[in-house]
């Protein structure tokens, strides 16, 4: 292993990064962009009313629009009154950054409209659907059976009741990925009292354990009518769903049930009401229950070690780690073991079927890399990677000087040159390409935020010119609390030089791209990067880039 000083700092950055898959990982790439409009009343003439009702409406929308990324519409809609509750509540804890991009009233001032597009903190909505136990589609995690014991009074027992509600109850454990074995209690309590034992000798086999050895989660929801006829026209029904532990090394007396309980009432028995009432008060309670019953198909795990080789340089090592294991549940425990000079090596816990661990490396679609081979050498897991140079265009600059701030000059600032390219509002930056002889305008909008340019001189046949010089022209735009930082790279991503710009307003330096090598690479960041937890007034700065 490793444990030069420079390894020793590499290892401390990717853990910062990682934070061992459960901590906020690299802003920068974790935002991506979403749109929406909103057009409400005007109601007595009250336009600042009416903006600040379509404001709060087009961010409800588009956090929506956010979580419908991460789930099948079907699934949505099912969870519809638990994505209100966590994701709706405090819309601006997932919105990093909004932009009116139009805006207007009628002339008879009857409707206003707004047109918003807003920077989505993708981690922050994955963080969410964690703590809910929510796979989202992205990840490929197959349906787990757990065993339902069924415990009501006879009107929700009767099967006109019964089918439809078992019916919705699978409807709405399918985006969980888990289906319910259903064992249904007739004429007979079963008091908590009785505990797992009374519970288990209920099942088929006596036992929760299947064939292969595993043990199917037991969970249990009893019913319970306030008003014993269904003909009452006024009653209350509690609902208590539980989970029970089956872990060996405590005594049967210690065995814990995690439960959940709700009580509603109902003026008027309607089936179809009652049942779709008791389904969505439970969805709202019941994120206890269900992390116990994934938690206990998870299984131990597998500890693995992987050898990913083919990897340029450690920016796109930090984005493959990302991309393969940030969010997945099936991975645990990631740790940096090894760096070689032709490898570099990592620890994990894998919960999954080993005999499936392969189906794990699959690129991303879009991805920047491909994985061209996975095997075992001994005790490694071999990743083979190739990576592929994808860049992004540069956007021209549409906004005006007031409204990118580039209006307000100081003394230092006045003779900024004006930009005929901005880098694009996207999911996360990207590496953009920089055309000679032009300048651009970008926003580093925290700490832990970057942007990557790829530089190349025109192609002129004629000219014997064997080493081409460089001139780059940076120029900050207005107050910040960061520190500014510079680093070439040259064409194989290989850092060159940095330079740290502290409290400079304005840098001016020269590169010369030695003979035979046709681009290089400049990165703008901040010179700390991103630290957790970590705010407050002008932590992002502006600037504009010019290169000839």
């Amino acid at each position: 292993m490793s444990s030069n000083p420079l390894s020793i700092i590499r290892k401390l950055a990717i853990a910062l990064l990682l934070g061992g898959l459960s901590s906020t990982p690299l802003l920068g790439q974790s935002l991506f962009v979403e749109q929406a409009e909103s057009t409400v009343v005007i109601q007595r003439d009250n336009l600042v009313r009416a903006k600040t009702k379509a404001l709060k409406e087009a961010k409800a929308q588009v956090i929506l629009q956010a979580v419908s990324r991460f789930l099948d519409f079907n699934d949505t809609v099912t969870l519809k009154p638990l994505l209100l509750k966590h994701f709706l509540e405090q819309p601006d804890d997932f919105i990093e950054s909004i932009r009116v991009i139009g805006e207007g009233n009628t002339s008879d001032l009857t409707e206003f409209t707004i047109k918003i597009e807003t920077q989505i903190y993708r981690s922050r909505l994955l963080s969410v659907f964690r703590k809910l136990g929510l796979p989202t589609q992205e990840e490929r995690i197959p349906f787990r059976d757990v065993f339902l014991i069924y415990v009501a009074d006879n009107a929700l027992r009767q099967q006109r009741v019964l089918a439809p509600f078992l019916e919705q109850l699978q409807t709405r454990l399918r985006p969980y990925r888990i289906r319910a074995k259903v064992i249904v209690i007739e004429d007979r309590d079963l008091p908590i009292e009785a505990g797992l034992q009374a519970r288990l000798a209920l099942l088929p086999n006596k036992t929760t354990e299947n064939i292969d050895g595993t043990a199917l989660a037991l969970l249990e929801l009893k019913l319970r009518l306030s008003a014993q006829q269904e003909q009452s026209q006024k009653g209350t029904i509690n609902a208590q769903f539980i989970f029970w532990s089956q872990k060996d090394e405590l005594a049967e007396s210690s065995r814990s049930a995690t439960s959940t309980t709700v009580k509603l009432s109902y003026l008027s028995w309607q089936t179809e009401e009652i049942i779709t009432a008791i389904l969505d008060s439970l969805l709202l309670q019941w994120t206890p229950v269900i992390q116990k019953a994934l938690e206990m198909n998870q299984g131990i795990g597998t500890q693995v070690k992987i050898k990913f080789r083919g990897l340029p340089g450690p920016i796109e090592e930090q984005l493959l780690v990302k991309s393969l294991f940030q969010n997945n549940p099936r991975w645990k425990k990631l740790s940096l073991d090894i760096i070689a000079s032709d490898y570099i090596s990592y620890q994990a816990l894998f919960l999954g079927l080993q005999e499936k661990i392969f189906r794990e490396f699959v690129a991303p679609q879009n991805a920047p890399f491909e994985i061209t081979a996975v095997f075992w050498e001994d005790t490694f897991l071999v990743v083979d990677v190739k990576w592929k140079e994808i860049t992004e265009s540069l956007e021209p600059f549409l906004d005006t000087m007031v409204e990118s701030g580039l209006a307000e000059l100081d003394s230092v600032e006045e003779n900024l040159p004006k930009p005929n390219l901005q880098v694009p509002l996207r999911t996360f930056k990207q590496t953009y390409n920089l055309p000679l002889t032009s300048t651009v305008y970008d926003h580093i909008r925290h700490r832990g935020d970057s942007t990557l340019f790829r530089i190349e001189p025109l192609n002129n046949t004629e000219s014997k010119e064997t080493n081409k010089v460089i001139s780059l022209s940076w120029f900050r735009i207005g107050p910040t609390n960061l520190r500014p930082k510079l680093t070439l790279y040259d064409q194989n991503r290989k850092r060159i030089k940095s330079y740290m710009l502290r409290k400079k307003k304005q840098f001016l330096f020269k590169y010369k791209i030695p003979e035979g090598k046709q681009a290089f690479y400049l990165r703008i960041s901040d010179e700390v990067g991103f630290l957790k937890d970590v705010a407050g007034s002008y932590q992002s700065f502006r600037y504009v880039l010019t290169v000839n």
